[in-house]
């Protein structure tokens, strides 16, 4: 009986450990967060140059945002505004790429995109002059997996 309450209290004490050791995100996450974002603004950007150019109409990323939008507030007033205005922008073209895709119509490339491509230039030089200021480089080092990461996390 007493190697059974051994086991439990040593099997308690490594997922303690666990979970003292994994972090839980905040001020860390927050190159993470932005370098998504900058997937995103880069996606689009390209999307937008090609757009007239394409057959077929394609929507815009937006998948990052979506996911991101809530935990953007470490971000300047102004870059946080020209964020949601810019992926107003793509949720709205979206919509309009969708149904034009069910009409089987060409309507799509009545859509302006300057103002669209503007907001992109702004958004995308302010979150790399962020990553800049704050980690020194516009991209994050690239992660290779670990052993101790694949067993008890990423920190």
């Amino acid at each position: 009986m007493s190697s059974t309450w051994l086991v439990i209290i040593i099997l308690l004490i490594i997922l303690l450990l666990v979970s003292l050791l994994r972090r839980r995100g905040g001020p860390a996450k927050y190159p993470e967060i932005v370098q998504s974002l900058l997937y995103d603004i880069r996606c689009n950007q390209a999307l937008a140059e090609t757009f007239l150019q394409r057959e077929k109409p394609h929507r815009f990323e937006d998948s990052n945002w979506q996911m991101n939008k809530s935990r953007v507030g470490f971000l300047g007033e102004s870059l946080k505004q020209n964020l949601r205005e810019s992926f107003t922008f793509v949720e709205e073209f979206n919509t309009q790429i969708k149904e034009c895709k069910k009409t089987h119509s060409d309507s799509y490339k009545a859509i302006d995109l300057t103002k669209f491509k503007e907001l992109l230039a702004k958004c995308r030089q302010e979150l790399e002059d962020w990553m800049v200021d704050k980690t020194g480089q516009k991209e994050l080092p690239v992660k290779y997996p670990t052993m101790t990461g694949f067993f008890f996390g990423e920190r």
